[in-house]
């Protein structure tokens, strides 16, 4: 009985994030992330006399070693397809549902899309690499999360 209640507040809490307001989780996180990976480098507001906030989100942003910057796509990324798809619902890879192509042209469409949107930043550059650990993050997020539904919530169904 206990786990049949468990299932049911997992399916009815992902079932609620697919409304309007569930709209809005994605939305900011989409936001918050095009600002902290295409935010310009401290030498450029400094160049244009930025005021001391700017430069002082820059510094602690470009304070990691370069490889460290690279791995934080994927967890970036990750949680990108993660809140993208709680708000779509489960994921199946059936590829002829609409979601699903939905699901997979958002979460890749936007892991490229946001380092390629760097090319029209001031002191930024596409990376490859940073490209890939996108890719890997949102495939990772959008696997990761197909087996949790698949695991807990469709168990609901079946009893």
């Amino acid at each position: 009985m206990n786990s049949v209640k468990n299932n049911r507040t997992i399916s009815s809490k992902i079932g609620l994030s697919a409304t309007s307001f569930g709209l809005l989780v994605p939305i900011c996180y989409s936001l918050f992330l095009q600002i902290l990976t295409g935010f310009p480098q401290p030498s450029y507001w400094l160049e244009i006399d930025a005021d001391e906030v700017f430069i002082r989100f820059s510094e602690e942003i470009f304070d990691y070693p370069f490889w460290l910057q690279d791995l934080s796509h994927f967890p970036l990324f990750f949680v990108f397809s993660w809140v993208w798809l709680r708000y779509l619902g489960p994921f199946n890879f059936e590829f002829r549902n609409p979601k699903s192509l939905l699901a997979l042209f958002i979460c890749l469409g936007y892991a490229i899309l946001n380092e390629f949107s760097q090319a029209f930043i001031p002191m930024r550059f596409p990376s490859l690499g940073d490209t890939v650990m996108n890719l890997f993050g949102s495939i990772t997020g959008i696997g990761v999360h197909a087996w949790y539904c698949s695991r807990f919530v469709t168990r609901k169904t079946l009893l």
